[in-house]
């Protein structure tokens, strides 16, 4: 008996949320080395371009041209592998949620491909995390298919593996990509998540170490040092910072949730090209006039941060910025939206510091730390994540000495979002991608029983650890001749009957799932109950 659970628990824990786990980051460790070496040369290369136009007006329409023919590129990448399309993390939430699927090797190929055309147009979207966090999830799933195929229950841990690999090696954050896996992925602790998780990331960094040593690269996203720490009594200084990145980050939602409906309602027949090329010629030419009003944002993050933009510069750039990386998500150009989120969240710590340092109540020192607050609080009350905002700023924005005002600014941010009852920008860019998944499709609820069998996946596990089918809760657990209703608590064992509510609009692929976490056997029977159309459950955009 114990050597059976032995075996269970190393085929069922060990290999998939350690070994496979490992093999999945070092995978993405490598895959994020080389887009992110590649990455940075285009981006330079565009910066000449922009440069070299600005100086030389005659050179505008060639530049404009070449966008359009980037566009053009772009809408083919998409037409191919639709989810390559928009902001990364959006796109991995809801694949490691299992809401939509994907081909994993055509996603790493045009996601690759499709980010670097547009980082060479200048398109305001990041050009790490988004693209990082994405592939990372089709290589977790690219390694459950290969490696593991014949245990399909891995799948979505290997991509959770994956997805906060990506994000680790892209930020070189390792415990705030922990916390992003739990937090933003799942909404839930587990410890099979965190197993899968942390063996990802440390072998997905251990590999871009080595990588960046190897090629002398550096690995960190940011190079700077808070060297002032803010006193007690001047704590309230974050208060207005963390007010406005909150009131804006309800704006920015509100903005991107209008745009959308407009965009789609006015352009819903039209081609993919036709929707990416004049975004990407709008692009181009404010490229032309001013650079730093494109381009992925860290640039402007590092000026922001050396007070290097005058405060009315930031409030346009603030507005221009915003327009134009709701749009250039909205279209589907490849990249990230984490970086930009950032960039607002500086530009507003900017201007508050700069306020205050004129009015003379607070000393320039304190200037770069205003910024980092802006930077954390922006992106808490923006995708809703204060956890992981709060990790990220200690480990990746050198906030360890000033933990105090960076988590009050995040808190007050949150809140803020909080009362309103604003949307993460992440669940809207979802919705868009669920909606295409799903369009046209029926929606069925089920109430069924399942049994657990002997040596399944979920034999030995809490509830909580099994990520089941979307929308899928356990209602009650039988096990010998006792029944717990509402279960929260207690391992499942052998012959367990489950009672299930779920809803779905695949039943083969449900099926699928269910079976590849308790076993074998038939699903649905009679368990079908009620169904609605799809366009019931989805509001139409």
């Amino acid at each position: 008996m114990k050597e059976k659970k032995l075996k269970h628990k190393i085929q069922n824990i060990l290999w998939p949320c350690v070994v496979f786990a490992g093999v999945t980051g070092m995978v993405t460790g490598a895959i994020v080395f080389a887009f992110r070496v590649l990455s940075e040369g285009v981006i330079d290369v565009s910066h000449h371009i922009f440069a070299f136009a600005h100086e030389n007006p005659a050179f505008v329409p060639l530049v404009v041209l070449g966008a359009v023919g980037a566009a053009l590129l772009v809408s083919l990448c998409l037409t191919y592998s639709p989810h390559s399309r928009g902001g990364g993390i959006p796109t991995a939430v809801a694949l490691i949620r299992g809401l939509i699927t994907f081909h994993w090797l055509r996603n790493i190929i045009f996601v690759f491909t499709s980010a670097l055309l547009s980082y060479l147009c200048g398109i305001p979207l990041g050009n790490d995390e988004g693209p990082a966090v994405q592939m990372g999830t089709a290589v977790g799933s690219g390694t459950a298919r290969v490696l593991g195929k014949h245990h399909r229950a891995w799948e979505r841990y290997l991509m959770t593996g994956g997805a906060t690999a990506g994000f680790a090696t892209a930020t070189c954050a390792p415990v705030t990509a922990v916390l992003f896996g739990l937090e933003e992925g799942h909404s839930r602790f587990s410890p099979l998540l965190i197993m899968s998780s942390v063996s990802s990331v440390l072998c997905g960094m251990g590999t871009l170490e080595l990588l960046c040593f190897l090629f002398g690269k550096s690995s960190a996203l940011f190079l700077f040092t808070i060297e002032a720490r803010l006193p007690l009594s001047l704590v309230w200084v974050v208060i207005p910072v963390g007010l406005l990145c909150g009131g804006f980050a309800y704006l920015f939602g509100e903005c991107t949730h209008a745009i959308r409906g407009l965009l789609h309602k006015k352009l819903k027949k039209w081609h993919t090209f036709f929707k990416v090329a004049p975004v990407f010629a709008v692009v181009a030419i404010i490229g032309c006039v001013y650079y730093e009003a494109i381009g992925t944002g860290h640039h402007l993050i590092e000026a922001l941060l050396h007070n290097q933009v005058a405060w009315y510069t930031a409030l346009i750039l603030l507005a221009v910025r915003s327009l134009l990386v709701i749009l250039s998500n909205d279209v589907g150009a490849t990249g990230g939206l984490f970086t930009p989120l950032l960039s607002f969240g500086a530009l507003i710590g900017s201007v508050i510091a700069d306020a205050l340092v004129a009015l003379d109540l607070l000393d320039g020192q304190y200037f770069m730390l205003l910024v980092v607050v802006g930077m954390a609080s922006f992106f808490a009350a923006s995708v809703r994540t204060p956890l992981t905002a709060m990790a990220f700023a200690i480990e990746a924005l050198s906030g360890f000495g000033n933990v105090l005002p960076i988590f009050l600014g995040v808190i007050i941010a949150y809140v803020i979002v909080e009362a309103v009852g604003a949307n993460s920008i992440n669940e809207i860019a979802m919705e868009r991608e669920i909606h295409h998944e799903n369009a046209g499709k029926t929606l069925h609820v089920l109430d069924l029983t399942v049994e657990a069998m002997p040596g399944s996946f979920a034999i030995g596990k809490e509830p909580r650890d099994i990520l089941w089918p979307p929308s899928c809760k356990l209602l009650s657990v039988k096990q010998e001749n006792a029944v717990r209703h509402f279960y929260t608590g207690g391992h499942i064992r052998e012959n367990d009957v489950l009672h299930l509510n779920l809803t779905t609009y695949d039943l083969d692929v449900t099926a699928q799932q269910l079976c590849a976490l308790l076993g074998d056997q038939e699903i649905f029977d009679d368990g079908v109950i009620h169904h609605e159309k799809y366009e019931n459950t989805i509001p139409k955009h």
